[in-house]
């Protein structure tokens, strides 16, 4: 098959056939040619029916007159096809305005050989502004399908990415991810990184993400859903996240994230994750609210007070969730170990609220306040909590502070005075809890059970201050 090219008025238009297809046709030596051409001619570029094999596309200052490219097909209609190992399919480099849409591009399972953030379609560059790539497919990527590098902008939405290493993967750049169906992802399927903690401003919202695995190991790094790592500013919202290794929305070290009205389902891990992953890594003004989530091994998790060489997660609230059906699920890791999660509800450390949020049928305490002596300046109020056998649960470390916990309903807990029952070290409606370095339990007065402040009225006790709730087992 020979690939032919025709000019019309606004427009070049590209074919393959066996044959000159007629009139004011000319054959072209390869699809990169053909862009050249378009792009010297000023002129969109028009793929039509079928499928197209290809070595890699570049599209660069250096080449088509150094103009913009839009190149289309009827959706559905056109496959491009990697013939062999390359660093890529197509790559942007560094030219504005670049429209791609409608396009089937497979990547064959051929090794993608390129260096850095290796993906098979590619925007690269500071100059690679406004670029919009939509209506497309993308599958069969070794590496990453899309990824967006080197303070590139621009919009990706509304494609279907499957059979990827990483879905989406935008480093240093600030990418509007909308819209997109993911599926059957290696590592990852959405990623938003900055190479430093600060402030970026991109927006992932309308995505469908389902099966991601966790092929590269890694207790955490691998796994998810949607991965924000240092990026702050980041909004998420109104993603549908179904079937992850790890979490479906993971925040790490993510300042001013919004995760708001998401619906997750199936996460063998924590389905929201709110970390501060290391020294020098903290996380602050969080927002986490309005989402669902159900099934998973513990619901949200704002972690880590900067007390073990971690950062430290703080000023987030936690409003407005439904949360329901958190089991004990299992977590290999690659050194053969393996971590059991704790079927909380929703935990939190320092300087955090917990409010307003509905959480139901979980397999530990349904709101953890403080892990020991992480505990400062948080409150839960407003929460509805229902067949969850501990209801809060709170640490009263000797350097644990300052917390209210007011105005909630626990119903259906588990009501055990006997210290000797199997059952006690998870049961109780608003009690003091320690972490024993594997599990989360209970605390005992000696021989006998600690206080249960589940209808106390007004009172303070250490670092706890109650009232106004309403407990019934």
């Amino acid at each position: 098959m020979t690939l032919y090219q025709k000019s019309l008025d606004n427009l070049l238009v590209v074919t393959q056939s066996p044959s000159s297809p007629g009139t004011g046709w000319s054959a072209v030596s390869n699809l990169q040619t053909a862009i050249n051409n378009a792009r010297s001619s000023a002129k969109p570029l028009q793929l039509l029916p079928g499928v197209y094999l290809t070595s890699q596309i570049l599209v660069d200052t250096a080449s088509g007159g150094g103009n913009r490219l839009e190149l289309f097909a009827e959706q559905g209609t056109v496959t491009v096809r990697l013939s062999a190992a390359a660093p890529y399919l197509l790559d942007v480099n560094n030219v504005p305005d670049v429209v791609v849409r409608g396009i089937n591009f497979d990547g064959n399972n051929q090794t993608i050989n390129g260096s850095g953030n290796a993906g098979l379609i590619r925007f690269d560059g500071s100059s690679t502004t406004d670029f919009i790539f939509s209506g497309c497919n993308v599958s069969n990527s070794m590496a990453t399908g899309v990824v967006a590098v080197n303070n590139a902008r621009g919009r990706i939405a509304d494609n279907r990415i499957s059979n990827c290493g990483i879905g989406i993967f935008a480093i240093d750049c600030q990418v509007f991810i909308e819209n997109n169906g993911l599926s059957t992802l290696n590592d990852n399927g959405i990623c938003v990184w900055t190479s430093t903690v600060g402030g970026n401003g991109s927006v992932v919202s309308g995505n469908t993400v389902n099966w991601v695995d966790n092929a590269s190991g890694g207790t955490g790094q691998y796994g998810n859903g949607i991965l924000v790592y240092r990026a702050g500013n980041v909004k998420i919202s109104e993603n549908n996240v179904f079937n992850t290794k790890f979490s479906a929305i993971r925040l790490n070290a993510a300042n001013n994230g919004h995760v708001v009205n998401n619906y997750c389902w199936n996460m063998r891990e924590v389905a929201i994750f709110i970390e501060a992953p290391g020294a020098g890594e903290n996380l602050s003004g969080g927002i986490i609210s309005g989402n669902n989530i159900d099934t998973a091994g513990l619901g949200i998790s704002v972690a880590n007070s900067g007390l073990y060489g971690d950062g430290t997660a703080d000023r987030c609230v936690v409003s407005s969730n439904n949360i329901i059906n958190i089991t004990n699920n299992a977590i290999p890791y690659p050194d053969g170990s393996t971590s059991l999660t704790t079927g909380r509800g929703i935990t939190v450390e320092t300087n955090a609220i917990v409010t307003n949020n509905v959480i139901s049928l979980t397999a530990g305490a349904a709101i953890g306040l403080g892990v020991n002596n992480a505990a400062k300046d948080i409150m839960a109020t407003g929460n509805l909590i229902n067949n969850c056998p501990m209801g809060i649960a709170y640490s009263t470390n000797n350097s644990a502070s300052s917390i209210l916990v007011s105005s909630n309903i626990v119903r259906g807990y588990r009501d055990i005075s006997n210290v000797s029952d199997p059952n006690y070290p998870i049961s109780g409606a608003i009690v003091s809890y320690i972490f024993d370095g594997s599990s989360f339990q209970r605390d005992k007065n000696g021989g006998s059970p600690n206080t249960d402040y589940g209808n106390a009225t007004q009172t303070s006790s250490g670092p706890l201050t109650v009232g106004m709730n309403r407990a019934n087992p």
